[in-house]
């Protein structure tokens, strides 16, 4: 196959657009598969992810007439070509992530919008520091101030007194409260170091927990901030 896609390539670098169409429709189901495994959180969700990753991949092979395929096959030695798409396809996932945040900040006229934990964490954006690392910052901001915020409540008030008191203040279902007061140490275990970049076995071992237990925290940490709106900080 790589043998093929190099002679479509050198064509394209020898004859311009006159070779494109072939060379596209070559790269079209490989990028496709490739595609599917890009790693953009909850944007893989979408039908459509695939399909806009490899139309900026091809996108990027054809912007200012082919440099990058003209500069692919000047290399020598010649990279292994897989591998290289694979680079490609990558670099177009995570500009495709930071076109379509999932994450917005509020205005006076629109709240903030939600952002999950698998994007956050995803380590394919972990070098987006100046977006995703500041997002993270506030995730365990926002969430170690609840912590904090039940404890107190918890302390002045007694557990179900407070589990009220918090439920009608945040206007969430008291479920997400008693959950928070009941885990709020094993919240902040586990989200620091699931956004610090451990997979969930590594954390599970980290704190001496089950893998099905930090699962499950972070699942309801997502629900305690979706219920929330993740638009109240600080409140």
């Amino acid at each position: 196959m790589d043998d093929r896609l190099w002679e479509r390539f050198q064509a394209v670098a020898t004859s311009g657009e006159a070779a494109w169409p072939a060379l596209a429709a070559e790269l079209d189901p490989i990028l496709a598969a490739m595609a599917k495994t890009a790693p953009i959180g909850r944007l893989r969700d979408r039908d459509d992810s695939p399909r806009e990753i490899v139309t900026r991949v091809l996108a990027r092979l054809h912007k200012r007439e082919f440099e990058a395929i003209k500069k692919l096959c000047g290399l020598r030695p010649q990279p292994e070509l897989q591998a290289w798409l694979r680079v490609l396809v990558k670099r177009s996932a995570v500009d495709y992530l930071r076109a379509s945040p999932e994450f917005a900040r509020g205005s006076a006229h629109r709240e903030h919008r939600w952002i999950s934990l698998a994007t956050l964490s995803s380590r394919a954006v972990a070098a987006q520091q100046d977006t995703f690392a500041a997002k993270r910052d506030e995730v365990l901001g926002f969430v170690g101030e609840a912590c904090q915020r039940a404890s107190s409540e918890v302390r002045d008030h007694g557990q179900e007194q407070a589990i009220a008191r918090l439920a009608l203040t945040w206007k969430i279902d008291r479920t997400h409260v008693r959950r928070l007061v009941a885990r709020s140490a094993q919240y902040m275990g586990v989200l620091g170091l699931v956004l610090g970049g451990l997979s969930y076995p590594e954390t599970a071992k980290k704190l001496g927990m089950s893998r099905r237990e930090v699962e499950l925290s972070v699942r309801y940490i997502e629900d305690l901030l979706e219920a929330r709106g993740f638009a109240r900080l600080g409140t």
